[in-house]
């Protein structure tokens, strides 16, 4: 089977993905760190109004403390599509997220939790420097 560049790309783009996942379900804070550009520029969205991180501490330092208290629950992505730019160093992606997730202290099962992104490839290797995760919302039928 032949390989080309760009399905390679797209390989290692997804294991960054499914690094980020595994990271979140373990509690392996290294890993999901691995995950991120960790700089002042790298943007994280969460689905509360109040979830907006600029710079990666103070989106670690959140993150860091759901991670430990969310340790072993299942988290499943399906539908994930990823495309590469054209000269290869930016990528963006969409998937849909089946989990247990917390807001405002109330846990609950969310299926089709929306996650959507950006990497960048850095030094061989891609980096999330953009993330927004959304619920879907269906207004009610008058």
């Amino acid at each position: 089977m032949e390989i080309n560049a760009t399905s390679v790309k797209t390989e290692q783009a997804l294991l960054v993905l499914n690094n980020l996942l595994v990271a979140q379900e373990t509690g392996d804070l290294e890993k999901f760190s691995a995950c991120f550009k960790q700089d002042s520029e790298t943007i994280n969205i969460g689905t509360d109004i109040d979830e907006f991180w600029v710079g990666w501490k103070p989106f670690y330092t959140y993150m860091s403390k759901m991670i430990e208290t969310r340790k072993g629950l299942t988290i499943n992505a399906k539908n994930t599509n990823v495309s590469i730019s054209a000269n290869g160093d930016v990528a963006w992606y969409s998937q849909l997220i089946d989990t247990c997730i917390e807001t405002k202290g109330d846990p609950f099962r969310l299926e089709g939790f929306r996650h959507t992104g950006v990497m960048l490839k850095i030094n061989n290797q891609w980096k999330i420097i953009q993330s927004h995760m959304s619920i879907g919302y269906e207004p009610e039928e008058e």
